[in-house]
């Protein structure tokens, strides 16, 4: 193997053990969200709320399975291991840049829906719908609709964080907190523009990892003959 077949060899590589970290992120990240909706995702209405959680999940398990495996073709130097790493990378840039244009383009109308929502929630708080709004304010540490004076003075216990909805709400809990339409917005608001942006990038880098291992593979392959 020449130095710049050695040169691309060890840059795979790298850039393989980079992506077996980000790998990682993405399924922390991932879970980190599915957790913060926590109770909210047993809610009839909220399965858009979990479907990019898992998406990032499930592509995140993927690239570490892939990286992890490229890397190991890598350092063996198997041409056909390598075009195989190859193509799944192209999958991978294929997919993870469809994720992002998805969210550039419907990131609005994808928040419009996380916001209706919670309007859903509140129309359907009731015990035939298993009250969907305590798994909103337990998850996220919120009260109200549009805030604690929606209740009217009736305010429920899991304003105060109270999975019981026996125990008493105290005035001085529920009075501090945020309303549950912004917070569920924010939350969504500012997690959608790290993931689409970070998407991309991921997707860039996937390109170029793609281009390189083809030349590497093309150079083995020559090396073999």
């Amino acid at each position: 193997m020449n130095c710049l077949s050695a040169m691309f060899k060890y840059l795979l590589y790298f850039l393989n053990l980079v992506f077996v970290a980000g790998g990682i992120l993405m399924i922390v990240v991932g879970s980190i969200m599915v957790s913060s909706i926590g109770t909210f995702g047993s809610f009839s209405d909220s399965v858009n709320a979990q479907t990019i959680p898992i998406s990032i999940i499930v592509i995140g398990c993927v690239i570490f399975i892939v990286a992890f495996f490229g890397c190991c073709g890598t350092i063996r130097e198997n041409s056909c291991c390598t075009t195989i790493y190859a193509v799944c990378m192209f999958i991978l840039f294929a997919l993870q840049l469809t994720l992002s244009i998805w969210i550039f383009v419907e990131n609005d109308n994808f928040l419009t829906k996380m916001n209706n929502l919670v309007e859903t929630a509140w129309q359907q708080n009731d015990s035939a719908n298993g009250y969907p709004m305590d798994a909103l304010q337990l998850s996220f540490k919120c009260c109200g609709k549009e805030g604690f004076a929606d209740y009217n003075g009736n305010v429920p216990a899991s304003c105060c964080g109270y999975a019981d909805r026996s125990r008493t709400c105290e005035q001085a809990i529920y009075t501090t907190r945020p309303p549950c339409r912004g917070e569920f917005y924010d939350f969504w608001a500012s997690n959608t523009d790290l993931i689409r942006w970070s998407s991309l990038i991921i997707a860039l880098f996937e390109f170029g990892i793609f281009i390189i291992a083809c030349c590497l593979a093309s150079a083995m392959k020559k090396q073999h003959r």
